[in-house]
């Protein structure tokens, strides 16, 4: 596989997309989009068909959770990142019964960034 795996970076933090899509480089992903709302990254989801999205649970317009409703809605197979802050377990505990496939804690570590992402694509 010549081509490196595409990541969609789905977060209102403009320095934390900065930062992710830095780490998400070094760990041989390509950053196709990025959205700083819910809205967007469904949008942004549809257009690129990216192989792995990352996925804030509180941004504006939609949150993170109603955002990966309908990111499955469109394709069950999508595979979708949760980034959540600290103290947000139940959050991500429905999220991973809806279909997400992980998450990451910010801030993000970059091992743990690489391995998850790595398992979440193979």
């Amino acid at each position: 596989m010549s081509a490196r795996p595409t990541a969609l970076l789905c977060d209102d933090s403009r320095a934390l997309r900065m930062l992710a899509a830095r780490q998400l480089d070094d760990c041989g992903f390509e950053v196709v989009g990025e959205a700083d709302n819910g809205e967007d990254a469904v949008a942004q989801f549809l257009k690129l068909q990216p192989d792995v999205v990352l996925l804030d649970l509180v941004m504006p317009k939609r949150d993170g959770k109603q955002a990966l409703r309908e990111i499955l809605a469109h394709d069950n197979q999508a595979r979708v990142v949760i980034l959540s802050s600290l103290g947000a377990q139940a959050d991500i505990e429905e999220c991973l019964r809806l279909g997400a496939r992980s998450y990451l804690q910010k801030p993000i570590d970059p091992d743990v960034m690489a391995r998850v992402l790595h398992e979440t694509v193979a």
